[in-house]
């Protein structure tokens, strides 16, 4: 099995491939409810609700499509939900994250003589899916 590297993912925003990907990220988190009765000497624990989000740092690229979507996407007032899809090898179906997803936080980074960034926050709502 082949390690999967940077230049092999890409993230997609409603179905596009953004063009310029610096970092993304997604992290599942479950939460540990106490389930200790009265009189237990030991604390015993039970998985909670599953809640899963993302972040990236996309370049600013004003041609293409999928970037400045993510970004107008804060301005919309729709209440709709985008979808999101990690994947980490394009050259085949394993290992992808997809779900619907809110855009919680987006902004402009801007220094001299670097690259415009834009760093993305997302949030699933749902159970997201993938193959692995």
């Amino acid at each position: 099995m082949a390690v999967k590297t940077g230049a092999t993912a890409e993230l997609r925003f409603d179905g596009t491939a953004i063009a310029k990907v610096r970092d993304v990220s997604v992290t599942f988190a479950r939460d540990a409810l106490e389930t200790t009765g009265i009189g237990e000497a030991d604390r015993t624990y039970a998985y909670g609700i599953r809640g899963t989000s993302g972040s990236g740092t996309l370049l600013y690229d004003a041609s293409d499509n999928a970037t400045v979507n993510v970004i107008n996407r804060l301005l919309s007032d729709s209440t709709n939900l985008n979808s999101i899809q990690m994947v980490l090898d394009t050259s085949t179906s394993e290992g992808t994250i997809t779900g619907d997803a809110l855009v919680t936080q987006a902004g402009t980074s801007v220094s001299v003589g670097d690259l415009v960034s834009i760093p993305v926050s997302f949030t699933f709502s749902g159970k997201p899916s993938g193959s692995f």
